[in-house]
């Protein structure tokens, strides 16, 4: 976006949803934008590939669609598209992991603002089994969403890291 001279306002909300990008995780875009393609290469969504009535084969880096005077096939690279899968699963892994760990120290901030609530909990019945820490309090995980009823349960004592 930099490179292009755009920023985050310039962006439009989307509904889409990428799989398959970072494994085992579903990512959403930040936003769409409208571009006029003055070169050779662009990205095509669907709405794209249905106008131009175009059939992408990802597997053989080729796409087929009619063109005036018969059927035009576009051919990809495949090192440069390889690098770029490389490239954007490594970017798109490490914005995953940045918003979970804004949500993370989120979650700490707000442990760290509430005053400690004890949670009285019924004594089990067998020794082994699992007792939680006697200084516990419950924190909202979205304290912004007046209709979130989730919340946490986290250690008083516990350190911040």
């Amino acid at each position: 976006m930099t490179k292009l001279g755009l920023e985050a306002k310039d962006l439009e909300p989307t509904q889409t949803i990428f799989h398959g990008i970072v494994p085992d995780l579903s990512c959403s875009p930040i936003g769409q934008i409208r571009l006029n393609v003055l070169a050779y290469h662009a990205l095509l969504g669907r709405p794209a590939l249905a106008k131009f009535m175009a059939v992408p084969h990802y597997a053989y880096l080729k796409m087929k669609l009619p063109g005036p005077k018969g059927l035009i096939t576009i051919t990809g690279d495949y090192r440069k598209s390889l690098e770029s899968a490389r490239d954007g699963g490594k970017l798109a892994e490490s914005l995953v992991i940045a918003e979970e760990r804004r949500q993370l120290d989120r979650i700490f901030a707000l442990a760290n603002e509430t005053s400690a609530v004890p949670i009285l909990a019924e004594e089990p019945a067998d020794e082994a089994s699992f007792k939680p820490s006697k200084e516990t309090k419950k924190v909202k995980l979205h304290p912004e969403d007046p209709s979130c009823s989730k919340y946490v349960v986290v250690g008083t004592c516990l350190d911040s890291k």
